[in-house]
């Protein structure tokens, strides 16, 4: 039987981890994207209405579920032993 191969740890903790970051990676296009969950005047925050402070929100949102996705993605340093 050659299909029947169980995959090592280390795969697993790969196939994880990718699965981790598409899973940052999707969560701020799935926000966004799913515009009548915001589209709505209240609350207010410093007089913005709800719709725009909601969507700046995410600018750095994105930027930090895209850093979390690169750090579970690299590859450690081979240099070293």
């Amino acid at each position: 039987m050659t299909g029947d191969r169980v995959p090592s740890t280390a795969a697993r903790a790969r196939a994880a981890r990718r699965i981790a970051a598409g899973g940052c990676l999707t969560a701020p296009v799935a926000a966004l994207l799913w515009v009548p969950a915001y589209a709505r005047r209240g609350p207010e925050l410093a007089g913005i209405p709800f719709f725009y402070w909601y969507q700046l929100a995410w600018v750095p949102g994105c930027a930090a579920a895209m850093f979390i996705a690169h750090l579970l993605l690299r590859r450690p340093d081979r240099r070293h032993p």
